[in-house]
């Protein structure tokens, strides 16, 4: 049987379900299954978006400590074998070792922790310059208040007549 140019929906044999074969190309015996008759059961295929790694952070100790043992190593092999145990590449240490003679080794970023002692010093000398100015307005209190006779007794007393 030869069609031409006849809609596959008109040709013998078709069937309009999503999955399911015709009767005659399925073998004897075979039903459909789950998945055929359920679209509802296909599983999901599309690409599960995942989170990427944090970014490793090397410390100055870490990097100095690799470039020695690197240096130390007696052939590629080995070297090989060292950045495979550290999941480090070449790349990096060649970095590193320009950073280490440019003198860029040490990290820009200055760490939160200093960051936030600094932040509590500048904090401490300006409550002890407040401090000192408190005083010093006490003290100068404490003078006029010598200078015209007036006693804390005698204030006291002229509120409660009031």
């Amino acid at each position: 049987m030869k069609t031409k140019n006849v809609p596959l929906a008109q040709q013998e044999g078709f069937s309009q379900s999503v999955g399911v074969l015709p009767e005659g190309c399925r073998p004897e015996g075979e039903t459909p299954t789950a998945l055929q008759t359920n679209p509802s059961n296909i599983p999901d295929v599309q690409v599960k978006t995942t989170q990427r790694p944090p970014r490793r952070k090397f410390s100055t100790v870490y990097k100095l400590k690799i470039l020695e043992a690197y240096d130390a190593c007696d052939s590629a092999l080995a070297r090989g074998a060292l950045l495979r145990k550290e999941g480090l590449y070449s790349s990096r240490i060649s970095t590193w070792k320009k950073q280490l003679q440019n003198g860029k080794f040490i990290s820009k970023k200055t760490p939160k922790s200093i960051l936030l002692n600094q932040q509590q010093a500048r904090e401490i000398t300006s409550l002890k310059k407040k401090l000192a100015q408190a005083e010093a307005i006490i003290d100068i209190q404490k003078k006029v208040s010598q200078l015209l006779s007036i006693s804390d007794l005698d204030h006291e007393k002229n509120e409660v007549s009031s």
